[in-house]
């Protein structure tokens, strides 16, 4: 008699191969979701931590912090002298445990001198969104405090997080768009240029903003927002690649401790969320991005959100037709 042969078939392999294959592809997707469902709560917690700091600072100093701090520069300031100075986080370090880091920096130098260089590579993780790349294996170069091209470079970790001074609207194609007349300003203050333009002139004053300057009401104005991606400068998802930029370095600052021109503070005309992340909101999270209101509540305003919905959103008094 034979005895029966003990042992797994071909077909029995590949049934059992299938139905694993068949597992992996329900559970990878919804192990994914869940992971970037987890990151996008971490991002909107780092937000709101930044609000509640931009409260308690508004609340002991009667202002905003200012998006222009330290050295020994005064007024009017060059356009190229905003990409040095010590910027509104740094003034927030305090409030979000951080007053050893801010203990260390030399204020009588730019944010971009050497002398700061270990500031400028520290990682503050408040503001890092978790769905971004390595911030120390991943970190951003930009010119020194000198004429470019003659500068030295300098590295810097990011912040994923972006305080936006306004937004342009330009009301017909022929407007000039650097006039700032045709921006509706935001939270973060009064600035005065020279002859009426954002960029290509120098700041003659500016006054850091308060929350009673804002008559639409906190809940119903944006304070700070993502702009994720640095130190690549994307657009609609890909690196945005040029002939005068074939690397798609970041347009503007990328380090989280140095200041930035109101050039890249603004919001530009017609530009949406997740578009650019050099001239508007840009997340690392599909379908839209995470913003911080200024009553510090956080919401997630989708991609399709209408462009003048945003300007109602972004403007501290009034909308598009104020």
């Amino acid at each position: 008699m034979r005895k029966p042969r003990t042992g797994i078939t071909l077909i029995e392999i590949l049934v059992v191969i299938g139905i694993i294959g068949i597992l992996l592809a329900i559970t990878i997707p919804a192990v994914q979701y869940a992971r970037e469902s987890a990151r996008r709560m971490q991002c909107q917690n780092n937000q709101r931590q930044i609000l509640q700091a931009c409260q308690a600072f508004e609340a002991a100093n009667g202002s905003l912090p200012s998006l222009y701090n330290g050295t020994s520069l005064s007024y009017p300031l060059k356009e190229y002298d905003l990409f040095h100075m010590h910027s509104w986080r740094v003034e927030l370090l305090p409030y979000l445990e951080q007053q050893p880091l801010r203990d260390t920096i030399n204020w009588s130098s730019f944010a971009t001198d050497p002398v700061n260089k270990s500031v400028a590579q520290t990682v503050v993780p408040v503001y890092v969104c978790p769905s971004g790349a390595d911030p120390l294996s991943n970190m951003g170069w930009g010119a020194a405090h000198a004429e470019w091209p003659t500068g030295t470079k300098f590295f810097a970790t990011r912040s994923d997080y972006d305080a936006m001074a306004g937004i342009q609207l330009l009301p017909d194609p022929g407007s000039n768009p650097l006039s700032t007349k045709f921006i509706r300003w935001g939270i973060w203050g009064w600035p005065d240029f020279g002859n009426g333009q954002f960029t290509g002139t120098q700041l003659v004053r500016y006054r850091a903003g308060k929350f009673r300057d804002v008559t639409d009401g906190l809940s119903n104005t944006i304070a700070v927002v993502e702009r994720g991606g640095k130190p690549i400068d994307f657009l609609r998802g890909k690196p945005h690649v040029t002939p005068d930029n074939p690397n798609a370095d970041y347009p503007g600052q990328i380090g989280w401790s140095a200041s930035n021109t109101f050039a890249w503070a603004i919001n530009r005309h017609r530009v949406g969320i997740n578009q650019s992340n050099s001239t508007g909101i840009y997340s690392l999270h599909s379908g839209g991005a995470n913003v911080a209101m200024a009553d510090g509540s956080v919401r997630f305003i989708s991609e399709s959100t209408d462009f003048n919905e945003l300007v109602r959103l972004f403007s501290r008094s009034g909308g598009p037709d104020e």
